[in-house]
This record gives C-alpha cells, sequence and structure tokens, in this order.
C-alpha cells in the first residue's frame, strides 16, 4: 500500500493516467499508436501505445477525478464537438469556467506528481498542495488564481490540428512560471505564480467561461517566444 497522491490516505494505488486516455482518442493508427512528441515542440517524435500511466491515486480518487473532472470536459469539449476544424487568426467561445479550469488544473497536478521523466519539467512547489486543495473541494478557484490562457495550433494546411500531443513544458512570461501543453488542438497555456498575472487575467479564460483561443502555425510550437509574441500582438 502508498500513500494516494489527492487524499493522502495509504491504499492500494491504480494505474492512473497523467492525461485522461479519451485525449488520445483520434491519435491512434490503425495499429493502435499515435505519433507522441518527446522533445522539445515538434523534435523527438516516438510512437507510444497508450496513454502514459503510473501509479498515483486511489480508486476513490481515480473515479472522483474522472466522474468530476474527466467526463464533464469530455462532454464539454469532445462529445459536443464545440471546437471548429477551421480558425482563422482568433476564436470565441464559451465553455463552463469551473470543467475547464479543474480539469486541466487535475492534469496539472498529476503531472506534478508523477515521477516519469516526460513531466520531469512539472514542479508546482508549494502550489501543488493549493492545487490539490481545490481539487479536493471542486473549487476552480478565482480568476487571479491559475489563469488559462490557450493558442488553437494549426497545421500546414491551416486547419486545428487535433492527432498533436506534447508533454508539459515549463517557460516565464512576464516573471510568472507557465506551464504549457497541447492536446485536443489547443495549446494549453497555465499561469503558477504566486502574484497577479494581470497579462493571463485579461487575455485568457473568464470566470464567465469566455475564451479566445489565438491561432499558432503548429511548427511554432517548439519555440515558445512565437506564441508570447502572438499573444502580444492579440493584446494590442
Amino acid at each position: 500500500m502508498s500513500q494516494c497522491a489527492l487524499c493522502k490516505i495509504d491504499s492500494n494505488l491504480c494505474d492512473s493516467h497523467i492525461v485522461p486516455e479519451f485525449v488520445f482518442k483520434g491519435l491512434y493508427d490503425e495499429n493502435h499508436r499515435f505519433m507522441g512528441v518527446t522533445g522539445t515542440g515538434n523534435k523527438g517524435w516516438k510512437y507510444l501505445q497508450k496513454g502514459i500511466r503510473e501509479k498515483l491515486l486511489c480508486q476513490n480518487c481515480e473515479q472522483f477525478i474522472n466522474e468530476k473532472y474527466e467526463i464533464p470536459f469530455q462532454n464539454e469539449w469532445l462529445n459536443k464537438q464545440t471546437f471548429p476544424d477551421k480558425v482563422s487568426e482568433s476564436y470565441f467561445a464559451k465553455y463552463d469556467y469551473a470543467v475547464l479550469k479543474l480539469f486541466h488544473l487535475s492534469v496539472l497536478f498529476r503531472a506534478s506528481v508523477s515521477t516519469l521523466p516526460t513531466f520531469r519539467q512539472v514542479s508546482l512547489g508549494k502550489h501543488q498542495e493549493i492545487i490539490r486543495q481545490l481539487l479536493l473541494s471542486r473549487d476552480p478557484g478565482k480568476l487571479d488564481q491559475y489563469p488559462i490562457v490557450a493558442f488553437a495550433v494549426l497545421n500546414n494546411i491551416k486547419e486545428v490540428e487535433k492527432r498533436l500531443i506534447t508533454m508539459p513544458l515549463a517557460t516565464k512570461v512576464d516573471g510568472h512560471t507557465v506551464y504549457a501543453q497541447v492536446f485536443c488542438g489547443v495549446m494549453w497555456w497555465i499561469s503558477v505564480s504566486s502574484h497577479t498575472n494581470r497579462f493571463f487575467q485579461e487575455a485568457g479564460l473568464r470566470e464567465s467561461g469566455a475564451i479566445t483561443f489565438i491561432s499558432i502555425p503548429w511548427s511554432e510550437i517548439g519555440v515558445m517566444q512565437e506564441a508570447k509574441n502572438a499573444l502580444n500582438r492579440s493584446h494590442h
């Protein structure tokens, strides 16, 4: 028996997905493999058989995460097919604030507690415990807590590239630590900081659920500065 990363109770742990399995659907080829990015950006391609798993959560917490965060996001994002296949310079939409934010915090939390090399860049420090408490209480936090900015990832024919997934990368934006990961056709950025990131608050997910997705070519994903420039351009 080991301690569950979420509830902190000693229990038999499940093989927990860091990124949920449903995110990988649509990526598989005829041999049930998909192309995953294992290095920075569009370099370091490698075939993977399945979403990466690790013994992290007890059965109760595994079910809790699935029912409260994964299924609602899957219904909101994938089942309703609310995100378009084509985006020009930007795309405005409205989603459920709590559903979108808590799902992403649940993925970020699991990446932080993971010991796997794929998630080595995610280290939340004191924020890991704060996010753990938010998840347990089903509290998405206020707008200034862990704001999310999103980029629509476009392929060479200007379509949203929904077959791409990357490991989470860490960078700095205006002195704030930001974690970026691509899946479901979007590069998601989460700002993790003890002081307010007003830039992310204004450009990202609002408490009303409103969010603007700024388009960026997939060839620029590995160059974080390009994404920063795109965000700056949208802000002026």
